[in-house]
């Protein structure tokens, strides 16, 4: 069973302290969205989920094949679309034609074509760019995957589609997920819990657990507007 765990974590990054008293544990499938106001050391904590970036306090445990989606895609600008799906299969040992096999049933779930695999970076569109990305985490079959705002470059649109698209497969995988997001809307949509950061240094103000995941856009938008109404949290945003 995959285990990840912080224990009263901190981290100070050029002699600030960022965020401090952490505690996290996930264990089992399903989607934390870790929110909080924009600069509030929301993707610095996911670095340090990931083991990216070094605790000054506390204890990290973690018994678990991590990947991980930034908010840029940054793929290889000279190698295909499908090759860069494939990158972390052929680091982790995969043959090359092998990594294309996996890669391939991963971009096909992402709605690829065969000719936009064949493609390099410069040459797709924003959102198949991200496509690829999630294509390269997911090809890794990880048992959590970390999301640092992956849509909020895309149009509305889009980023609902690949949004859905993305909980279907998560849920279908039984991945673990953590999603950074500043977004209550998109943490309503896509988490079972919620955990929300506030506060310079930043601390948990809040951990809720989120039932049922809405099942379309107004169900998302009372939900939303029923956590922001917390003290809690409506404090973190006011702050800004």
């Amino acid at each position: 069973m995959m285990q990840l765990s912080l224990e009263n974590a901190a981290v100070r990054l050029d002699g600030t302290l960022i965020f401090t008293g952490f505690d996290l544990d996930v264990s089992s499938p399903g989607v934390t969205a870790i929110m909080g106001p924009s600069g509030v050391g929301k993707t610095t904590l996911l670095r340090a989920i990931a083991g990216l970036v070094p605790l000054s306090e506390g204890q990290r445990r973690c018994d678990a094949k991590i990947a991980q989606v930034f908010q840029e895609p940054r793929l290889l600008p000279w190698q295909s679309a499908l090759d860069n799906a494939g990158f972390g299969l052929r680091a982790a040992g995969f043959s090359h034609a092998a990594a294309r096999v996996e890669a391939e049933v991963i971009l096909d779930r992402l709605g690829l074509s065969a000719a936009d695999r064949a493609k390099h970076p410069g040459t797709l569109s924003g959102g198949m760019r991200q496509r690829v990305a999630l294509a390269r985490a997911l090809a890794m079959t990880p048992d959590l995957l970390l999301l640092d705002e992956p849509f909020s470059n895309l149009d509305p649109p889009l980023r609902d589609d690949l949004r859905g698209l993305l909980l279907k497969i998560v849920v279908e995988r039984g991945i673990a997920a953590i999603v950074v997001t500043h977004d209550p809307i998109e943490a309503a949509l896509v988490a079972d819990r919620l955990i929300v950061l506030g506060g310079q240094p930043a601390q948990k103000l809040a951990d809720l657990t989120l039932s049922p995941r809405p099942q379309n856009m107004a169900e998302a938008y009372a939900a939303a507007a029923d956590f922001m109404r917390r003290p809690e949290i409506a404090a973190a945003f006011a702050r800004v």
